[in-house]
């Protein structure tokens, strides 16, 4: 029996006046009316899932026009996956801190920004090497105020699930600026920053 049938059915006043037989006009009425309620359930279900963030799919739009999307650093076409990603990283903030006195020019703090955005990248800022601080093997370096930024992954896999057949099994962006526009905004601006891709 379903549940918007059984409990309907427990709201029938006892008595005769009511028969409980299921071919009864009663309850085949009652069970017509559970159906209804069913599908309503269902439906605001779906709609209060739709506004969740992370699994909105037809409500994208909405969403992006309250956090002021699509980002000025990423032009172009963007699939529904990448725009929910940007969507989620405006949402969570631009940048964790570890601590509340942590620097957001810190190498972990940009790595885990740019991570929001889905890049896996290695940071360094070149200073010279050090006897005692640094060991051998290390990078020379200097102190000319550069903010290094290897980018290890640019290409996305393909995914059973989120991609349909027809398409390349990676997906690579050629010019990564979208990057240099995210590290523009965080990176201290006395510091050159020198992207390299992989």
């Amino acid at each position: 029996m379903d549940k918007f049938w059984q409990a309907l059915t427990h709201l029938l006043p006892p008595g005769f006046a009511f028969p409980r037989a299921p071919g009864s006009v009663v309850m085949r009425w009652l069970k017509a009316w559970a159906g209804v309620l069913r599908e309503h359930h269902e439906w605001v279900e779906s709609a209060v899932r739709q506004w969740i963030p992370h699994r909105t799919c037809s409500r994208l739009e909405e969403w992006e026009e309250a956090l002021g999307l699509p980002d000025p650093c990423f032009e172009g076409e963007q699939d529904g996956e990448q725009r929910r990603t940007n969507m989620l990283a405006r949402l969570r903030g631009d940048v964790d801190l570890a601590y509340d006195d942590s620097s957001a020019e810190s190498p972990e703090a940009i790595k885990a920004y740019l991570a929001r955005y889905g890049y896996q990248v290695e940071i360094w800022y070149s200073t010279p090497f050090r006897v005692g601080r640094n060991r051998v093997g290390d990078r020379l370096g200097s102190l000319s105020g550069v903010l290094n930024v290897k980018v290890l992954y640019l290409c996305v896999p393909f995914r059973v699930g989120a991609n349909r057949v027809g398409q390349r099994l990676r997906i690579c962006s050629q010019d990564g600026i979208e990057i240099q526009c995210l590290l523009g905004r965080i990176a201290p601006a006395r510091f050159e920053i020198n992207v390299i891709y992989l």
